[in-house]
Parts: C-alpha cells; sequence; structure tokens
C-alpha cells in the first residue's frame, strides 16, 4: 500500500480521538447530540439555547419521556462516556461545531443511534461480500447503503447486541460514501488487505 494512503488512514483514526478532546470539542458534541437525538425522537423538550437550535420542540411534550430498553442503555452508556471524557458541552451556545453538522445529518438517516467508541479500527481494501448497509439493528429497516469489494470501511462506534456494527465506508481515496448498521462483519486478513487500529 502507498504510504500516501497509510498517512491518510492513520489520520482518519487518529482525528476524533477523545485523548485530544478539551470539554467541548467536536467528540464531546457527537457524543451530546447522540444523546439528545434519542431524547428528541421521545419527545422531549429542550430548555438550553443549543437544544432548542438543534431540535425541533413543536412537538415535544413536557415531563419525563419513556424509552425503550435500548433507548435507556444507549443514554446511559452516553452519559457514561461525557463524564469519563470530562465532556462539558456549551449548551448556551446556539449552534454545533461545523465538523459535527456531518454527523447531525447521518444521524437523521439512522434508525438505531450508534455509541461512540474511544478507540477506532479500519480495514482497507475490503474483499468479503458486498453487504447493505441498513438504518437500524435490524434487516428489516432500510437499506441506506452498501460495502463494496475494494472499499475501505472503519469501525468508530460500540458494537451492539445480536453482531450488529455501526460502519462508515470509504472509497479507494477515503472520500465517505456510506454508512449503516451491519450484522456479522469482520475484519481480518481473510477480508482486508490491510487492518489498522
Amino acid at each position: 500500500m502507498p504510504t500516501r494512503q497509510l498517512m491518510i488512514l492513520a489520520a482518519i483514526l487518529c482525528a476524533a480521538s477523545p485523548a485530544m478532546a478539551d470539554r467541548d470539542d467536536p467528540w464531546c458534541q457527537q457524543i451530546w447530540l447522540s444523546r439528545n437525538t434519542v431524547m428528541d425522537r421521545a419527545g422531549q423538550c429542550f430548555s438550553t439555547p443549543l437544544g432548542q437550535a438543534v431540535f425541533d420542540n413543536s412537538d415535544c411534550v413536557a415531563g419525563d419521556r419513556p424509552l425503550s430498553p435500548l433507548d435507556q442503555a444507549t443514554v446511559s452508556r452516553l452519559r457514561d462516556l461525557e463524564e469519563t471524557y470530562d465532556c462539558a458541552v456549551d449548551t448556551s451556545a446556539n449552534r454545533l461545531d461545523p465538523s459535527v453538522l456531518e454527523w447531525r445529518a447521518r444521524l437523521m438517516e439512522l434508525w438505531t443511534i450508534p455509541i461512540r467508541a474511544d478507540t477506532e479500527h479500519g480495514c482497507v481494501g475490503y474483499t468479503g461480500p458486498a453487504m447493505d448497509l441498513h438504518a437500524g439493528m435490524s434487516r428489516d429497516t432500510s437499506v441506506i447503503g452498501r460495502l463494496e469489494p475494494g472499499q475501505n470501511f472503519g469501525f468508530s462506534h460500540e458494537p451492539m447486541p445480536g453482531g450488529w456494527e455501526y460502519i462508515t465506508v470509504t472509497d479507494a481515496d477515503f472520500g465517505r460514501v456510506a454508512h449503516g448498521w451491519v450484522q456479522g462483519i469482520e475484519m481480518n486478513e481473510d477480508v482486508c488487505s490491510l487492518m489498522a487500529g
């Protein structure tokens, strides 16, 4: 593999590391956004300037909102991450960091909200079978993308029950081309020309 591609892959894998995080950096904002997307979908009303700027309060319901067991576990895990990495998103602000807006657009396509991991792993030059990428952790959810042989994929979110993984797919030049949930994907020497992370 050319040195340029290795350098690009290393940069991608290190770009959002929480070790480099400050209390209100894009990594923490992604965690905040993921947690609050779950709450918004449950009908929570937002009182902070940032919450009101990011989410639509027109259909919210006052009071505590019931969550499914999966959503409750997701919210709890995301709160744990915020605490572990001492995240303190400035909710008095009226906008997110521009780099977080792409993540927001991806969340809008998903039925199941992924939980950001504190590590990243990548497979360059995938040689396995083509795989559909779903909006959620079910083959009954919409197909929103596809992983094809010759592409690259990365894990930067926690694996979920049933062998589901949220992945991001890039082309040979590491431009993002797809994302979504896939079940049973493996990253090993049999299906990756190069592995990182």
